[in-house]
């Protein structure tokens, strides 16, 4: 019954327009007078005070932030889709397929959907409605290739996820490159059949020459999640430093290799990481008390009981628990969900049998959907916006990629060596 009033007055508040982490202090607060007078209200502030002096590996999330707010000065996008452009353009639909590897390749330094979706959408969605393809293809394409990017380390959702399940965000960045990639390969499959039955055309190759000067122009900045994702997986560094040295080889590279950085471009840079970081740590502080009342009252361990006595399975728990992502999804974010969800259903599906690792990749696959969806899609608002489409015109050209996004899950699921495998590589043991 006190989880039914925790929950309800959650969502309540939610509905009525309240942040999410204001949402969350209100229900907790009612939530403990009412149902739990034994208990001082003062324990949300220790509880949440408490979990983020603990956090260490949290430091993380503002250094990847403001990594991503770097990147976003001067051209480095544009040279991610020039280097792609040489590769796959000359495919059918070619910008169709350069938007989507982009994402791709941008998301494994912004490890952002938004950031994919303002960054690669400013510069390919103009670009792609010139060419002749639709503004409503041309923005679907754009919003749904950018949810790889929570998925293709570093990632700030993965992070969280970590965080949460007390697992090592190395292995879980080396179990989403698989992922990310079926799921591209998936994306391109959609767009080549869509763009073969429009006529959409096909790019021009640059010469040689004009080839390799932009790859190795684009260098320094396709390197950047390998510095980051290979020296955690070496042991050479904790994840924080990791993020220490990524910042140091952006600003390396943004303000002495290309000269792009003016150091006036360094308010808006703290200002937006300040900002983002604030919301973030509030939410992450206040999910840490609404965490704990959950557990306090028992609550996983109820899930589990119930678990057992129907004898649900592993898949049958893995369906439950997608549709509750993909449920959520439609009105609050990832990182909102993770830390609503994931410390009641993660101690079930352990339960269950399913190993940690597989389980957590899939919910995050689950959850970026949500991305991409309304009411509250972040990529599908902002993708509008530079696009001018609105957002009952996207509906039916967003069928069949969250179709492809979908069963990439399904798969994914049902093959869980693919998820693994990397992981395993590198000496992960599947429990």
């Amino acid at each position: 019954m006190e989880m039914i009033l925790l929950f309800g007055l959650l969502f309540l508040f939610i509905f009525m327009g309240m942040q999410v982490p204001l949402a969350l202090a209100g229900s907790l607060v009612v939530t403990l007078l009412l149902a739990f007078p034994y208990l001082d209200p003062i324990i949300v502030v220790q509880k949440s005070v408490g979990a983020m002096a603990r956090a260490w590996p949290l430091l993380t999330i503002p250094l990847f932030i403001m990594l991503g707010e770097i990147f976003k000065v001067g051209r480095m996008s544009t040279r991610i889709v020039d280097v792609t452009n040489i590769f796959v353009g000359r495919l059918p639909g070619g910008l169709a397929i350069v938007n989507i590897v982009s994402s791709y390749f941008f998301g494994g330094i912004s490890g952002s959907a938004t950031a994919d979706t303002s960054a690669i959408g400013g510069i390919m969605i103009p670009l792609m409605k010139k060419q002749g393809y639709s503004s409503s293809f041309s923005t679907v394409v754009t919003i749904t290739s950018s949810t790889l990017g929570p998925i293709v380390p570093p990632s700030v959702l993965v992070i969280l996820i970590s965080w949460v399940t007390e697992q090592s965000v190395g292995m879980l960045f080396l179990a989403g490159y698989l992922p990310a990639l079926i799921s591209m390969l998936g994306m391109i499959a959609v767009a080549v059949i869509i763009s073969k039955k429009r006529g959409y055309p096909r790019q021009p190759t640059p010469p040689f020459r004009e080839a390799v000067r932009i790859c190795t122009d684009a260098l320094p900045v396709l390197v950047t999640p390998f510095i980051i994702v290979g020296a955690i997986v070496s042991g050479l560094v904790t994840i924080v430093e990791s993020a220490v040295v990524a910042l140091a080889w952006a600003l390396f590279i943004t303000v002495v290799w290309y000269r792009e950085f003016a150091w006036r471009d360094l308010g808006t840079v703290m200002h937006n990481t300040v900002a983002t970081t604030a919301f973030v740590g509030m939410l992450l502080a206040l999910a840490s008390a609404f965490a704990w009342l959950v557990t306090f009252s028992g609550v996983p361990q109820q899930v589990s009981d119930l678990l057992v006595q129907y004898n649900v399975g592993r898949f049958g728990f893995f369906a439950a628990s997608i549709a509750i992502f993909l449920v959520l999804g439609t009105f609050l974010n990832a990182g909102e969900v993770v830390l609503m969800v994931m410390p009641i259903l993660f101690p079930a599906a352990l339960s269950v049998g399913i190993d940690p690792i597989h389980f957590c990749m899939i919910a995050a696959l689950a959850m970026v959907i949500g991305n991409v969806t309304p009411p509250v899609g972040l990529c599908l608002f902002i993708g509008c916006a530079i696009s001018g489409d609105k957002i009952e015109d996207l509906i039916r050209p967003l069928v069949p990629f969250l179709a492809v996004m979908v069963a990439v899950i399904v798969l994914l699921t049902l093959v869980p060596s693919v998820v693994l495998w990397l992981p395993e590589t590198f000496g992960y043991v599947p429990k």
